[in-house]
């Protein structure tokens, strides 16, 4: 999949949009005056969100009279929630913070005892409390779909990590337009930087060696890493997921960056280069080329281990996007899988 995903042609930039306001495209009203929370106070509710697991105490949380709370899509209240009982430490958080929607959205590197798990998802205030908390942890290869690395937050592309002057980010309109275009084929975004970095669950995704050698890629005009894995670069294939239902409503303006959320429907698909055989989440709307692609590896008649029989799935898909200079600058997926069918009872009319 990371292979299909990152070689595709890259959707043509739309730059009427991208550079000038659209109201047809207009951004989600603002707080009312009064009662919200600037970038400081927002990031400090996220602060104090991890303190609050670290601590196994959500009653220190201000939290709203009522308030909305899932954890890997299920709805629960928040003592009863699993990272509340075993996260021990919480590093390298990532902020995206939005005062016009009043919500951030956070990742971090949350240790419970030795192992390491990825934790990602928003929360939104309301007059000063916390009305809403969406949050996944991911804790193996298998929970994202295919990569993993927790730890990988503390070396962050300095795509980033770097400030940029006001004067070379773009608008909340041109953001937003970028946000739903990443499950929606109709919209386009800007192109891509030639450096622009492409993560999954916290690391930069690069394809395997022994993969190219099959299908003939991984030239020596394509960088490659240590390993001989060659780096997969950003951008939106035309025929990438899409998913009605997707949110787009989380825009750092201070920062150039846009978080859109979707769910998408797929097969958990065996991946036959490794020993032992591991799997890949596939999404419907790429199957074909996977497939393909399983086709010319088994030709060759040197994977034969065993191997999972294909399985359908869903996955939620937390992508952050970046944008500077008038270019896409770093992507990140957050992922989480899920059983087949499965939808986000935050997409669902509230009762």
């Amino acid at each position: 999949m990371r292979l299909l995903f990152g070689l595709a042609a890259l959707v043509a930039a739309a730059p009427a949009l991208w550079g000038t306001s659209a109201s047809a495209q207009a951004a989600a009203p603002a707080a009312a005056r009064g009662d919200a929370c600037d970038r400081a106070c927002l990031r400090g509710k996220a602060d104090a969100l991890l303190a609050s697991i670290v601590a196994h105490d959500p009653g220190r949380l201000p939290l709203a009279r009522t308030y909305r709370a899932t954890e890997n899509g299920v709805p629960a209240a928040l003592p009863m929630m699993t990272i509340w009982r075993t996260a021990t430490a919480a590093a390298h958080t990532f902020h995206v913070i939005d005062p016009v929607s009043q919500q951030v959205l956070l990742v971090s590197d949350i240790a419970e005892g030795s192992s390491h798990a990825l934790l990602f998802g928003r929360i939104r205030v309301a007059q000063g409390q916390i009305s809403e908390i969406e949050l996944y942890v991911d804790r193996s290869r298998s929970d994202g779909g295919f990569q993993f690395e927790a730890t990988g937050l503390a070396q962050l592309p300095s795509a980033w990590t770097q400030q940029v002057a006001p004067a070379r980010l773009p608008t909340r309109d041109a953001l937003l337009v970028a946000g739903r275009s990443i499950f929606d084929t109709r919209l386009s975004g800007p192109e891509a930087a030639p450096s622009c970095v492409m993560m999954e669950n916290g690391k930069p995704v690069a394809e395997d060696p022994e993969v190219l050698k099959v299908i003939g890629g991984g030239g020596p005009e394509l960088a490659h890493n240590a390993d001989g894995s060659v780096p997969i670069p950003c951008g939106a294939p035309p025929f990438r997921p899409t998913d009605p239902d997707a949110r787009t409503d989380i825009v750092d303006e201070a920062q150039g960056i846009v978080v859109s959320i979707g769910t998408m429907e797929g097969l958990v698909q065996p991946y036959v280069i490794t020993a032992p055989t591991i799997s890949a989440f596939v999404p419907d709307a790429m199957m074909q080329p996977y497939l393909d692609l399983l086709a010319a590896q088994r030709k060759t008649g040197r994977f034969n281990r065993p191997e999972l029989v294909p399985t359908r799935a869903s996955i939620t898909v937390v992508q952050m996007q970046r944008y500077y200079d008038g270019k896409l600058q770093g992507m990140h997926l957050l992922e989480k899988l899920g059983p087949v069918g499965a939808r986000s009872p935050w997409t669902a009319k509230n009762p």
